[in-house]
């Protein structure tokens, strides 16, 4: 319980401070806890649009570049193959989701041999910043991956994974002056990304690396590819 008091409390930290930011790392294991839990701190690439007021316009095209910073997540093993996770980014949205492994034995098990699994998540907040003008956004976000692995030993194991999220951002502005409105709308739809990564260690201590991709187009902006290098340190019971 103290671990999970814990865990609020930094979600409630970190998660009043939403941007428009997708994550390209995705850290997802491809094996379920097998019941218990697992907290994980990250340092990941996020996909980064700055709002652009320029000529008082409210609809050009976001400032496009890549950001890294800390998201920490919180896995719940609801059964020998599923968990729950929150995932609380830094300045991003949260994502309250479902891992289902279909093919291999849990974390627990640490037995060798192929791994699948699939998640499904989804998110929706609010928070207000300053950015020239004072702004309260509003976001939602639903996403899916499929992850695929191999463990070769007990303390090393091999990934690879794709997903593909939809973003949805809306801002109300205050004061907006001379601004052709008072409100703005972004949306980024079938944004794929693909990860390739390494966990070392046991089911109580793991270090991740990995290597990302993203593809991503928001309203009013061109197509961009990123890629980022990302890294987590998760303990679990």
């Amino acid at each position: 319980m103290k671990v999970l008091a814990f865990f609020i409390i930094w979600g409630t930290l970190l998660g009043c401070a939403q941007r428009i930011k997708v994550p390209i790392n995705r850290m997802l294991s491809p094996e379920a806890i097998g019941k218990g839990a697992k907290v994980e701190y990250r340092e990941i690439g996020y996909s980064s649009g700055v709002l652009d007021f320029s000529n008082n316009s409210t609809e050009n095209a976001l400032i496009m570049g890549t950001a890294k910073d800390q998201e920490f997540n919180l896995d719940l093993g609801i059964a020998p193959n599923a968990d729950i996770f929150i995932k609380v980014p830094e300045e991003s949205s949260s994502v309250v989701g479902i891992k289902v492994q279909v093919l291999g034995n849990s974390l627990k098990a640490m037995e060798a041999g192929h791994k699948l699994a699939f998640t499904l998540g989804m998110g929706s907040e609010r928070d207000s910043f300053d950015q020239t003008f004072k702004i309260d956004l509003k976001s939602d976000v639903n996403e899916f991956s499929l992850i695929h692995g191999y463990r070769l030993s007990p303390l090393l194991l091999i990934y690879d994974g794709i997903s593909l999220s939809n973003y949805y951002f809306e801002g109300k502005i205050e004061n907006s002056g001379s601004l052709d409105k008072d409100n703005f709308e972004y949306t980024a739809k079938n944004i794929i990304g693909a990860h390739v990564g390494v966990i070392l260690g046991g089911s109580g201590l793991q270090l991740k690396l990995e290597v990302a991709s993203q593809k991503i187009a928001w309203s009013n902006t061109e197509e961009k590819l990123f890629q980022h290098f990302g890294m987590a340190l998760n303990a679990g019971w």
